[in-house]
């Protein structure tokens, strides 16, 4: 049984783990938008909420405590000054997933 284990190790260990959700957190707040699994999605979803909650509040604290998971100086500012208007009078939710529609012939 899968009880109280709420992560997904995506068959990773943990160090390369997080490096791999801070290097997407980091594409999807430069870029928008990524490509990438269902599962992995899933898994950054649970990553970034907590970054962009902590960003509707432009403290010091906040800033570094967000840059201590995303390594990204860019990212941070994009972070905080663009996306954290967006999205300061959402009280959660705001990574959305959605699946792109493949043509097999």
């Amino acid at each position: 049984m899968n009880h109280r284990n709420s992560i997904n190790h995506l068959g990773r260990k943990s160090a390369h783990r997080e490096a791999m959700l801070s290097n997407m957190a980091s594409s999807l707040i430069l870029h928008k938008r990524i490509n990438t699994t269902l599962a992995k999605a899933k898994a950054l979803r649970g990553y970034v909420e907590p970054m962009i909650t902590r960003s509707k509040e432009d403290t010091t604290h906040n800033r570094r405590t967000v840059f201590s998971s995303l390594q990204n100086k860019e990212a941070v500012t994009e972070l905080f000054r663009n996306i954290s208007l967006k999205v300061v009078d959402r009280p959660g939710g705001f990574y959305r997933t959605g699946r792109l529609q493949r043509n097999l012939r």
